[in-house]
This record gives structure tokens, sequence and C-alpha cells, in this order.
């Protein structure tokens, strides 16, 4: 069977919280999608304050500075911790010229309106507080960074950069953009929207 697709895909550059300096490495998937959102934030407003591959030596220092300042705890972040902080984060570099507008939800529908309004979204992927233990789900307990969709004749596809993964050797996998069947696993997503917006003078 032939599946038609149509979708967009933003163009964000990947963190990978298994890089090498990364400190806490299985629990900052909070951060590196954190410091992943805030990079792409900072070179389309020019904040430079959110650029952090011109303030930080590596991206490995950038999401140590995220997890460290903003919310990183060695069981991960929630999803409460992930706006407390992501917002925090935003509004130490905006100033008071802009203001940012975060919102939780679980739906397609909005999902699908962020990105095609070229905002990313933080998506996580928790069965243990959703209580859905036994189901066969994309990630049990991770965040990843929505960057786009597919909509295709079976169903509604989010793709996500997924921070990257550790070997069973030790070494890592790097962040890669992976399609998650978004019906499959709806019943254990959070999503968070990230939206700068200008103060009225």
């Amino acid at each position: 069977m032939t599946i038609g697709r149509t979708g967009k895909k933003l163009d964000l550059e990947p963190y990978t919280q298994w890089a090498p300096g990364v400190r806490s490495s299985a629990s900052a998937c909070g951060p590196a999608t954190m410091a992943a959102i805030a990079e792409y934030w900072g070179r389309r407003l020019g904040l430079s304050a959110l650029i952090g591959l011109e303030r930080f030596r590596s991206k490995a220092e950038q999401i140590n500075h995220v997890y460290d300042r903003y919310g990183g705890k060695l069981w991960g972040m929630s999803a409460r911790g992930l706006v407390k902080g992501i917002g925090a984060y935003f509004r130490s570099a905006l100033g008071d010229t802009s203001t940012i507008q975060l919102r939780s939800f679980n739906d397609f529908a909005l999902y699908k309106a962020e990105i095609d309004a070229d905002r990313p979204v933080a998506v996580k992927f928790d069965k243990w507080l959703s209580l859905r233990w036994t189901g066969n789900y994309a990630f049990d307990y991770h965040w990843t960074v929505g960057i786009g969709y597919e909509l295709t004749e079976v169903g509604p596809r989010l793709i996500v950069q997924d921070n990257g993964a550790r070997r069973a050797d030790g070494g890592y996998t790097a962040s890669r953009e992976r399609l998650i069947d978004y019906t499959e696993n709806r019943a254990v997503i959070t999503m968070v929207s990230v939206k700068p917006v200008r103060k009225e003078t």
C-alpha cells in the first residue's frame, strides 16, 4: 500500500544529551530540549543571550548551564519543571522588550498549528506518571524537540529530534530525527509550546 504524506519540518540545530562533557547525561533530555529551542529562537530573534553556540564553548557546556540554572534534576524534568525553567531562561534573555507565552497541551491540531507558525514544541513521553506502564510507546520517560509533522493516510506523525541515545557499548548515538505515530503515543504525551511575544510600548 502506498501511503500519501503531507507535512512540514523546521530546521533546528540538534542537541545530544549523551555527548562528551554533558554531566548527568541520563537526566539531561529536558535541558537538551530547552537548549535546542533557545538556540532556534536566539537565532531567529537575534538574541545573543539565547544563542548558546556563541556564548558557550560547546553544546555540552550549554546543556550543563541549562541543567544547573533552570531546573535539571537527577530523576528528570517534569512538564511543570520545563515550563518554569524555560520561562525563566527566556525571560532572562528577553529583558523588558518581550515576554514569553507557554502552554502545556496534548492535541495534534494545536501541535500542528505551532509548527505551521514556525514554533518548535517540547514533547515529553511519560508512561510512568500517566499510569500506562505496559504500553509499547516510542519512549518510556523522555523529552524530545518537536520540529514537524506528517499527515498520512494512516494518521498523523510527529517529527522529533530525539536528543540522542546511549549505546550498550558505552558510546552514544547523536540526536536524530524520528517519526512518531501520534495516535499510538497520545496517551503518554505532553507538549509545551514556546512563543516569544514583543510587549506593546
